[in-house]
């Protein structure tokens, strides 16, 4: 569940270095940035086990069940592996301020990390559509991605207070969009297959997810283009720290719900 977890987290950070506006933002920003990637690419590869692809009852698997997931992992293993490298390199072209190679790093890190999360939609087992699945995990990754990347931005304007806030501000615009498209799945999931168990323990978890997840990233989003239009990046930077570790306890709730119901909330 932690290795899947990363998965969208990590997904979430590269497609935000895919879509923001890289030239306003200095060299040093990427080049420590590239570690964290490495730091979670290693850490998915670690963490990833067969389990996370099969039933929570092992004893209902079939061996072609177990052996189709032992390859998934495997597969997945590689690419987080690769991830891992490209990341290093990556690290040190922006160390030397090499951008146009630096930027052929982070368009692969993307193409890796995108393809790890496809294979992991569509082969975790769930009682919706790949499509559904696909769709839930994308959502995550926004709202993730765009949380914890604006954020460290955000403490980047420590060490370079004369840096543009349009990246910023684009942030900001982005977790809304992000916010927007996980009410939307998760309103998918609630509506398409029912919210099929009602224990106390769920709908607590439930809760949690939703306001971690949907309302928090909104209500951020707005209060951080409030606050940068008065050029505060400090207090924009709080803003977006207090919202991170709500959302984290919205996606971890969120991952709890897809183990146990098998729907992706």
């Amino acid at each position: 569940m932690v290795a899947l977890f990363v998965i969208k987290l990590l997904t979430g950070i590269v497609l935000m270095w895919l879509l923001m506006p890289r030239k306003d933002v200095t060299d040093g920003f990427f080049r420590i940035q590239m570690l964290v990637a490495l730091g979670l690419s290693v850490l998915v590869a670690m963490a990833i086990e067969p389990s996370a692809f099969t039933d929570l009852d092992q004893s209902s698997v079939s061996a072609e069940e177990q052996a189709t997931a032992v390859q998934t992992s495997r597969v997945i293993r590689g690419l987080m592996i690769v991830s891992a490298v490209t990341a290093y390199v990556g690290h040190i072209l922006w160390k030397l301020s090499r951008r146009a190679p630096g930027n052929i790093c982070i368009y692969l890190l993307g193409a890796f990390c995108i393809l790890t999360m496809l294979i992991q939609g569509m082969r975790v087992v769930r009682i919706v559509p790949a499509w559904q699945q696909i769709l839930s995990d994308v959502a995550s990754a926004g709202v993730l991605g765009a949380t914890i990347t604006g954020m460290l931005l955000g403490h980047w304007y420590l060490t370079t207070p004369t840096m543009s806030i349009q990246p910023l501000k684009w942030f900001a615009v982005v977790l809304g969009i992000a916010s927007a498209v996980r009410l939307a799945a998760s309103s998918v999931s609630l509506i398409s297959p029912g919210f099929s168990s009602h224990d106390t323990t769920s709908v607590l978890w439930l809760g949690v997810r939703l306001v971690g997840g949907i309302v928090v990233p909104a209500v951020t989003s707005i209060l951080v283009i409030r606050i940068l239009k008065y050029r505060n990046t400090q207090s924009a930077t709080g803003v977006l720290f207090a919202g991170l570790i709500l959302v984290f306890m919205g996606e971890m709730s969120a991952a709890l719900l897809e183990r146990s119901l098998q729907i992706p909330f």
